[in-house]
């Protein structure tokens, strides 16, 4: 993002959450507008030009869901970030949501610092979290989102809910170095809560399921995956 400061744009209909947020991302450095009415989202995003929106899944119309749409239907807003933010936690909305065109879902009561630290990685550090994206090729292996399958030399390999997330996570952010940290709070948030003391061992059940290559060890809180 250079020196310029990078904007946020959140759309909630509960102040105290927009006074929450606005502050912790100001704190961070970042321009940050606030929306309480649904309505005005287009609007003001047009003008604003956000590099990130934040958007309450459950507001009067246009809700979260439809302002989402509309959005990914403006070329200029085709590959922001949208982050859902809601207090109804599930699978179903969650795919719902992804579906529509947003890149994460984060639970309003156990996700707000998950949501902060996501933030900062794909705005300070360029980090990639992209739940919309479909399906993934790299090499050998094929990720599929919406079945959360994992094929690798034409094999389907059994994987469980968070082994998807951080394989996902990895092969989105290839080559780049990931951090233990980067992986609890990116994967974190909504119906997977992942543990520092427990990333070693769902890597070490990756590598051994896939490849040991695949994902690499540079330290004992680093990795890479990928050559």
């Amino acid at each position: 993002m250079g020196e310029s400061k990078a904007r946020i744009l959140v759309v909630d209909d509960d102040g105290d959450i927009l006074d929450l947020l606005k502050y912790n991302f100001q704190k961070e450095g970042f321009r940050v507008k606030t929306i309480d009415d649904s309505s005005r989202t287009v609007k003001v995003a047009m003008k604003f030009s956000p590099d990130l929106i934040i958007l309450d899944v459950m507001m009067p119309k246009p809700d979260g869901l439809e302002i989402c749409e509309q959005l990914r239907s403006i070329p200029s807003f085709s590959d922001t970030y949208i982050f859902f933010l809601t207090a109804r936690p599930g699978n179903v909305f969650q795919s719902t949501a992804l579906r529509s065109g947003g890149d994460d879902y984060i639970e309003k009561l156990m996700g707000l610092r998950s949501l902060l630290y996501k933030v900062k990685s794909v705005l300070k550090q360029n980090i990639v979290i992209q739940k919309r994206v479909a399906e993934i090729h790299t090499g050998q292996l094929h990720l599929l989102r919406s079945t959360q399958e994992v094929i690798f030399r034409n094999t389907k390999v059994a994987v469980d809910a968070v082994e998807f997330e951080m394989l996902f996570f990895f092969a989105q952010n290839s080559g780049r170095i990931i951090t233990t940290d980067m992986l609890v709070h990116s994967i974190s948030g909504t119906e997977i809560e992942l543990q520092e003391n427990s990333v070693e061992v769902y890597i070490a059940g990756l590598t051994r399921k896939l490849s040991p290559d695949m994902i690499r060890r540079l330290d004992k809180r680093k990795f890479r995956f990928g050559r």
